[in-house]
């Protein structure tokens, strides 16, 4: 029998709820976050989850930022981007001089680029994790393939849809919440990922000259602008399964995490909290949402 699961996470920083039960504060882990109460939905579109695998000493990764960038002023906010810093080759931080100083690698980074595309150089890309089906590197998306990949996904009727809440306080402990709303019939598990992203830092890149945005020379650049930046897969690159075997159309599940920031130099206006919905067996993204601090 498909059923939704529900789980009162005691240990651990995240809780989820059925919509229609009692809305209670969460326990354990998660502390003094408070399951807020969402609003109707009104979405009728797909977002699209646009994942970048860089490096600040990968030349040719500037390029691969700026298409991005072009797409999603095109296309306005059904873009999500989200950049992955990963590789010691590309992203692992110097330990001597002033520059590429700043270490921008996360746990579970390398992990997402070797289940996703294994054999792909940087830069590559994802839209929403769609298999390309050209094994080995079969989730990849080049800076020529990208834009289309999009345009294929953002007029899809989304087969959930969701939206979230997420708040920070004077602690620096970061509450975000999840409304899932179930609009086609799943037949497969699903679960949900919540990352933390960080905006705007300006550090060190190496650029090749070619294909970026213009404003930047070729070398070293002092003042990049590295954008949309992971800092954090708060409840795991895996994330947490939350529909078990199917759910039918109309099923809601409420489902939070929490993160307390304890890096001084994280800039907390400038963070952001994206949740995605994925299927385990495919491993498609079916909606992405995200929210400002």
């Amino acid at each position: 029998m498909k059923k939704i699961i529900f789980i009162l996470a005691l240990l651990s920083a995240f809780s989820c709820d059925y919509i229609d039960e009692p809305l209670t504060p969460l326990e354990g882990g998660a502390g003094d976050c408070i399951i807020p109460t969402f609003p109707t939905n009104t979405n009728t579109k797909r977002n699209v989850l646009v994942e970048d695998f860089t490096g600040h000493l990968c030349n040719n990764c500037p390029s691969a930022a700026y298409t991005i960038d072009t797409i999603k002023n095109n296309i306005g906010s059904q873009v999500i981007p989200v950049a992955i810093h990963v590789t010691a080759q590309f992203a692992a931080p110097k330990t001597s001089g002033t520059k590429y100083r700043t270490d921008f690698q996360t746990v579970g980074g390398d992990e997402i680029k070797l289940n996703f595309a294994p054999a792909a150089g940087l830069p590559s890309m994802m839209a929403s994790r769609i298999d390309t089906f050209s094994s080995p590197a079969k989730f990849n998306l080049s800076i020529y393939t990208l834009s289309s990949a999009v345009r294929q996904l953002i007029d899809d009727a989304p087969v959930v849809n969701m939206q979230i809440i997420s708040t920070i306080d004077a602690d620096n402990k970061i509450c975000a919440f999840t409304e899932v709303e179930v609009l086609q019939t799943l037949s497969d598990d699903h679960s949900i990922v919540y990352m933390l992203l960080e905006d705007s830092i300006v550090d060190w890149q190496l650029y090749n000259g070619s294909g970026g945005d213009p404003a930047y020379s070729s070398g070293d650049i002092s003042n990049y602008v590295h954008k949309h930046v992971l800092r954090k897969s708060m409840n795991g690159w895996e994330g947490k399964k939350i529909i078990e075997s199917g759910a039918a159309i109309g099923d809601k599940i409420i489902e939070g995490s929490s993160f307390e920031i304890t890096n001084s130099s994280w800039r907390t206006n400038h963070l952001e909290v994206v949740a995605f919905v994925y299927n385990n067996r495919t491993k498609e993204v079916m909606q992405v949402v995200k929210a400002k601090l």
